[in-house]
C-alpha cells in the first residue's frame, strides 16, 4: 500500500468516527498485505481456525486479512473504505 492509499484509508476511516491512532493503526494493518487487483473487499466471520470469533476483511474466503476486529462494524467500515477508494461497489461488503 502506496503512501498515497494509507492517508486516504485513514481519512476515510476518520470520516467514519475512528479516532486518528485507530484510523492509523488499521491503516497500518492493512498495509502489510494489501494488493491491489482481486474484486472487492468483504467481510468475512469466523472463518479462520485460529481465529473463529473475529470479523476479517479479505477480498476471498482464503485470502489473507488486510483487517480483522472482533466488532462487526470496524470491519465493515475497513471493507466499505477501501472498496470506495478503489473504486467499487460499496455495497460488496456483506458479512459473510
Amino acid at each position: 500500500m502506496d503512501n498515497v492509499l494509507r492517508r486516504a484509508l485513514i481519512e476515510a476511516l476518520k470520516n467514519r468516527g475512528w479516532r486518528h491512532l485507530e484510523a492509523e493503526r488499521a491503516a497500518e494493518y492493512a498495509g502489510e498485505f494489501y494488493q491491489r487487483a482481486g474484486g472487492a473487499w468483504e467481510v468475512w466471520c469466523g472463518q479462520a481456525a485460529d481465529d473463529p470469533d473475529y470479523y476479517r476483511v479479505a477480498r476471498h474466503e482464503d485470502d489473507a486479512s488486510v483487517y480483522k476486529s472482533l466488532l462487526e462494524g470496524r470491519a465493515r467500515d475497513v471493507a466499505s473504505a477501501l472498496n470506495q477508494l478503489e473504486g467499487h461497489d460499496s455495497g460488496a461488503t456483506g458479512t459473510r
